[in-house]
């Protein structure tokens, strides 16, 4: 019976096989980031693209495929293939994958190899992928699929020399895009592997003294190696060849515009409009140029575009946030009516009108608008700001239970909503209550770390610091480079107990996983004064100061410049701050304890 099914099977490969043709197999584009997955065997289905800080740009489809002569496969290696395809069409890709390298391997057959390749690129598997469109070089040189490929693959492992020679393959065939991916994936590169590949630079243009598009990459790398004004002299030379190219232009505008010459940038692009009134980009880079310090001439120019493309949610949103930062509130409201309608920028636009009628106190508006909003980016803010403006109304109770709604038909949201109910009860000074709820919403989530912490913050406001440390040391059971956690407990240590070592140690941990932090270098301060380290702590906490200026740590360097007898600069610290906020309760206090002759707290 066995045997009898393979024979079954094999007949049914074959047929598979020589209907589309696993010999003819290519693919049929080379993405950027992935290559396509089969849906069914015949017709591959492109994968949405994952989001990435850098995302890997896409290759051009090259006009035609090869076609590969079909040949006869042994017994074993149709019987694999087959299993490949099927799996494929099942979403079982790793077998897939591993059927169709291991016969890629043996067969060296273009198809199969692509196939390969292919199936690789789809599930991410970097290593393979390279392999595949290494081999597919191999044994077929001439091959602009397998020469695009193999650049992409190349420049991902940064072996930019290499993956160089592959684009110019495909640039002196016509082909710029695998060229462009190499030097938009060279963004994450090192300085010296940049320098690398622009030394190599001089050769290409000796070979294509004319491409405009060889030009435009070479600006883009000395502007990623922050060479500024040679960019500038690039994309000059260039646009003498073609003064009518966007991408140039562009890039020109933007280059400007980073070496600090905004009004320079701005007016080359309005002076490139000239040229082309309809160019979308343009005149939306322009506006965004304009939107720093002309927000008026930003309007004009976003009101030109939204009435070139009436249908362009982003646009007509882009030109309601310009009118809402004019005070144009009847205009506003009209384009975020208007945005309402479309399915993506329905919630954001509801939010935007909440705002707005919140400016009005126009409660029923505000009830209706933010209710509205019911997923996305803009979810939780509308929770809190509609939970806060009834609060703000004496309806407590009434947000609390649309709180409490919102958990019911949101439960992947229910952590974040408890944690808005507990604020909200902590800003009504109802702490007893805030920390019984966070308490609930941790016995669900007991290892959520943004609860945990938040209740560590509500025990120190009700003077219980063993509780307060035993969050914070949850928190870092978990995740013991939490440089918040790390932070937080080594200041309350410092603050309400004499383990000012222990403290220090943890600060200074802190710090070292997030260097800079203003926050962590005035508890490094605090620290290095109760440690009778006076002017370490002053130079600390001058840094903080100079990074954060907030009352605590104004507080916090005029102390310490009190006790060693720095008092005109302590006071000019705290009047400077009650300048702006005279009821400011930290520094009054701060003052009225040391004037008085008392130290430390």
């Amino acid at each position: 019976m066995r045997n009898k099914t393979r024979s079954s099977l094999l007949i049914l490969a074959l047929s598979i096989l020589l209907s589309y043709g696993c010999a003819n197999q290519t693919i049929d584009q080379v993405p950027g980031a992935y290559a396509a997955a089969p849906e069914t065997t015949a017709q591959p289905k492109q994968p949405q693209p994952s989001a990435k800080a850098h995302p890997e740009p896409k290759f051009e489809t090259p006009p035609e495929k090869p076609e590969y002569p079909i040949r006869p496969f042994e017994t074993e290696t149709l019987y694999d293939l087959l299993v490949g395809e099927l799996a494929g069409i099942r979403s079982n890709f790793d077998i897939a994958l591993q059927k169709y390298l291991t016969q890629a391997r043996m067969t060296r057959d273009p198809g199969v190899v692509s196939r390969a390749a292919q199936i690789a690129a789809y599930t991410e598997n970097r290593p393979v992928l390279l392999e595949m469109s290494q081999l597919w070089v191999d044994i077929e040189p001439e091959s602009l699929d397998a020469n695009s490929l193999a650049a992409m693959s190349l420049s991902h492992y940064n072996r930019y020399e290499e993956a160089l020679k592959h684009a110019q393959f495909a640039l002196d065939r016509g082909h710029n895009e695998p060229l462009m991916n190499l030097v938009v994936s060279a963004n994450r590169a090192n300085k010296e592997q940049r320098d690398t590949l622009l030394k190599l630079y001089p050769k290409l243009e000796a070979q294509m003294p004319e491409n405009t598009f060889l030009q435009l990459t070479k600006a883009m790398l000395q502007r990623q190696q922050k060479l500024l004004p040679e960019a500038l002299n690039t994309v000059n030379k260039l646009l003498t060849l073609d003064d009518s190219m966007q991408p140039a232009i562009m890039l020109k505008a933007q280059l400007l515009y980073q070496s600090g010459k905004k009004a320079k940038a701005s007016a080359f692009l309005e002076q490139s409009l000239v040229n082309a009134p309809n160019n979308k980009r343009m005149r939306l880079q322009y506006a965004r140029f304009l939107a720093d310090s002309d927000l008026e001439g930003a309007h004009q120019q976003l009101s030109i575009l939204s009435q070139q493309y009436p249908n362009d949610p982003e646009l007509i949103y882009s030109l309601a946030l310009a009118s809402k930062g004019l005070k144009k509130h009847d205009e506003a409201v009209e384009l975020f009516t208007q945005l309402t309608r479309y399915p993506r920028t329905a919630y954001a636009a509801h939010y935007e009108l909440g705002l707005l009628a919140e400016e009005n106190n126009d409660i029923e508006a505000v009830l209706v608008h933010y209710r509205q909003v019911h997923s996305g980016s803009k979810f939780l803010p509308a929770a809190v700001r509609l939970s806060r403006f009834m609060t703000n109304h004496n309806q407590l109770d009434d947000a609390r239970l649309y709180l409490q709604k919102l958990r019911l038909d949101h439960p992947q949201q229910a952590s974040a909503l408890y944690q808005i109910e507990s604020e909200l009860l902590a800003e009504q000074q109802l702490l007893r209550e805030a920390y019984d709820m966070l308490s609930k919403a941790i016995l669900r989530e007991p290892n959520n770390i943004q609860l945990l912490y938040t209740r560590s913050l509500l025990s120190e406001r009700q003077n219980d610091f063993a509780r307060s440390e035993q969050d914070l040391r949850a928190i870092l059971q978990q995740d013991a480079n939490n440089a918040m956690a790390l932070n937080a407990l080594g200041y309350t240590l410092t603050v309400h107990t004499d383990r000012y070592e222990e403290a220090h140690k943890l600060i200074l941990r802190a710090l070292e996983l997030n260097p800079g932090d203003p926050a962590t270098i005035d508890s490094l301060g605090w620290v290095s004064y109760r440690l009778g380290k006076y002017d370490e702590a002053i130079k600390y906490l001058r840094d903080a100061l100079s990074k954060l200026p907030d009352p605590e740590v104004a507080a916090h360097l005029g102390e310490v410049l009190w006790v060693t007898g720095q008092h005109d600069e302590a006071m000019s610290i705290w009047k400077k701050v009650l300048a702006n906020d005279p009821d400011n309760s930290t520094i009054l206090e701060t003052m009225e304890r040391l004037t008085n002759g008392i130290t430390g707290q």
